[in-house]
């Protein structure tokens, strides 16, 4: 590998040790890059418009929106219908909070599209519910952590929307690939969760009455998620668009419901733009990071390596695993993404991995990153909700997380998890 490359790695990593904020370290990184490649000749004219090409996309557009989105639905106090509406319905069963809570993350996840704002949300109402009726909190902690991780992969996701725009994908197509990964991998959190609730204390018999009052509180809220995917499976509506109707549709319901005021509105617009300029810096600064080992070879190089190693599929899709759980404890996880899928897809396409697939892999990796220490996000969000010790709820996530491992292998190995529902389109996939 050449000798710049190797620098430039070196100082990016180093400055992520001593604490500076991923998108400088990667600023300073591709600047470092680009003075060994071209010298000082327009180098910050070039960096600048490459920066500017990186921004400079309608698809981005929808980042914004549908951070807003789910900072209005959190403004507006509604997402406690959502759980109330899950627990109601799965009242009975065993581990019945836990399962809910998987549910109630899910259906927020196909609104707002983060992760965060998921585990936050649904973590303010869920946690109390499970504690009060027996539920460890460190338990009830990582359940909630990692159903906060559905919030980037079932669709609308913000991950996969920045896969789209690294890999030239329709980000169309990769939402609705996400559909069926997304739901199966809640449907085996739900599993375990139940199977691994030794009880849960009775609380009051829950009727037909009941369960159909809830689903008329909750109705608006539910129907949101059907509006998203059937605008993007129909075709009506590009991802922008839907989130764009989402953004209104949430507005109006919060001021139906007099949950919404001007303090309120302002309240989510400061959350969804500090949101949205932390993933515009990682994205600018990203790419001109990945811009400069596209120039220098890095991904022929290591493409050609893994084809001359005489290694197999499933070590090859094992050491990719490995690399992106080790990777995950270090940087935070739509900068890995920034940093990996230009380098990565490649070595993905001379495998015989479809793009959709590799897409939702790499979403699924994200999300493993978003609950494993040190840096997992999702763990310090809902440990600072909860006042929950950190070491002990990074423990009690460790199911979760190998229940991820086992979805990323089986989306590469039943590629049809992920592409099947797109070939019902006329995106050709």
């Amino acid at each position: 590998m050449d000798l710049s490359v190797l620098l430039v790695l070196a100082v990016f990593l180093g400055l992520i040790t001593i604490g500076m904020p991923v998108f400088m370290a990667m600023g300073i990184g591709a600047l470092l890059g680009n003075l060994m490649l071209s010298g000082t000749d327009r180098l910050f004219e070039n960096l600048a418009t490459g920066a500017y090409n990186a921004l400079n996309s309608f698809v981005l557009l929808a980042v914004p929106l549908y951070i807003l989105a789910g900072t209005l639905l959190e403004a507006t106090g509604l997402s406690n219908r959502l759980f109330t509406f899950a627990a109601t319905w799965v009242s009975g069963l065993r581990g019945g909070l836990g399962v809910a809570t998987v549910i109630a993350c899910s259906i927020f996840a196909a609104i707002s599209g983060s992760s965060v704002a998921t585990a936050a949300t649904i973590g303010l109402v869920a946690l109390p519910a499970l504690t009060s009726h027996g539920y460890p909190t460190h338990r009830s902690g990582a359940l909630i952590a990692a159903g906060g991780t559905l919030g980037i992969l079932i669709p609308p996701s913000i991950g996969l929307l920045l896969y789209g725009l690294l890999t030239d994908q329709s980000v169309g197509a990769l939402f609705v690939a996400g559909v069926l990964p997304g739901l199966l991998l809640a449907f085996l959190m739900a599993v375990y969760t139940s199977v691994a609730t030794p009880r849960e204390s009775a609380g009051d018999p829950v009727t037909w009455a009941d369960r159909l009052r809830a689903v008329r509180e909750a109705g608006p809220i539910l129907a949101l998620p059907v509006i998203i995917f059937a605008g993007i499976y129909t075709g009506i509506a590009t991802p922008t668009e839907v989130a764009a109707v989402a953004v209104l549709y949430i507005a109006l319901v919060g001021l139906a419901h007099g949950r919404l005021g001007w303090a309120e509105v302002l309240k989510a617009g400061k959350s969804a733009v500090s949101g949205s300029v932390m993933i515009f810096m990682l994205v600018a600064f990203g790419s001109l990071l990945t811009q400069f080992f596209t120039l220098t070879g890095v991904p022929q190089a290591l493409t050609q390596a893994i084809a001359g190693s005489g290694l197999g599929h499933f070590a090859i899709i094992t050491m990719m695993v490995v690399f992106y759980l080790i990777l995950g404890m270090f940087l935070e996880a739509l900068s890995m993404m920034l940093v990996t899928v230009p380098i990565l897809f490649p070595v993905a396409q001379s495998l015989g991995i479809h793009p959709l697939a590799f897409g939702i892999f790499v979403v699924l990796a994200v999300e493993v990153a978003q609950i494993t220490p040190p840096v997992g996000i999702n763990l310090f969000t809902v440990a600072g909700i909860g006042r929950i010790p950190f070491d002990r709820l990074s423990r009690s996530v460790v199911p979760y997380v190998l229940i991820m491992v086992v979805m990323m292998y089986l989306v590469l190995y039943a590629q049809g998890l992920s592409t099947w529902l797109p070939a019902t389109m006329s995106y050709g996939v």
